[in-house]
């Protein structure tokens, strides 16, 4: 099951050092890489895998991630193991587990150049007549798994994400925002994950302090789709 969160998430890794959160905002500047202004496609009726080439691992199911990390990391990670009532020990042995798992993923070298492609949730924002497309906001999806929930950390993204619609469709997506709606769209990215630091483990702080674990993935293409209505 896949949760869309279009607000700042506050989830929380306890990690030692910390790590950085992007939450829900706006992603135009001035300045910044072409890369990320690309045409808002329609599915009609497609599935999203239609669009992802055979050579790149589709990680949108949660079946797909999960055959995924296990050729990557073999087993699931002890939960219960890892917990514990003091933060200070608990962001030890999340450190420890980490170094661990970072050491031995290290000779998985055919499994980590292989491109990926995880889902992002996007909403379209301004109109920018000089592109003739919409800025967009983007939030993360969670994806609850048998490893945990699953949060794609992207790195590399372009400095402005720009999607430029058809005349017609650009016609209609305008009407839709004059009457003030939120226009959703999914943004498929695609890229490899980090060597270094492939797999982050951790918990979330969502009440619930579920098993978390974050795929950081450096960017290299990325797709809009608008979302049926």
């Amino acid at each position: 099951m896949t949760t869309r969160k279009f607000h700042p998430i506050g989830l929380l890794l306890v990690l030692l050092g910390g790590w950085s959160f992007q939450g829900f905002s706006t992603a135009y500047s001035q300045t910044g890489s072409s890369e990320g202004i690309q045409p808002l496609l329609e599915l009609g009726g497609e599935s999203i895998h239609r669009l992802i080439p055979e050579a790149i691992q589709p990680l949108i199911f949660p079946q797909e991630i999960e055959q995924f990390f296990q050729k990557l990391e073999g087993t699931p990670p002890d939960w219960m193991q890892l917990r514990h009532i003091d933060m200070t020990e608990q962001s030890e042995r999340l450190f420890q587990f980490n170094r661990q798992r970072d050491t031995a993923r290290a000779d998985k070298h055919a499994v980590l150049q292989r491109p990926v492609a995880f889902l992002w949730a996007g909403i379209l924002r301004q109109y920018l007549p000089d592109y003739q497309g919409f800025s967009i906001a983007l939030g993360p999806e969670l994806t609850k798994t048998s490893w945990g929930i699953i949060r794609f950390k992207p790195v590399d993204l372009p400095d402005y994400l720009v999607a430029i619609p058809t005349p017609d469709l650009r016609t209609h997506l305008l009407r839709r925002q004059k009457a003030h709606e939120h226009i959703e769209i999914v943004v498929v990215c695609i890229g490899t994950l980090i060597a270094d630091e492939s797999l982050i483990y951790g918990f979330s702080h969502d009440g619930h302090h579920d098993g978390m674990i974050l795929p950081v993935v450096s960017v290299q293409k990325l797709m809009y789709i608008l979302k049926p209505l």
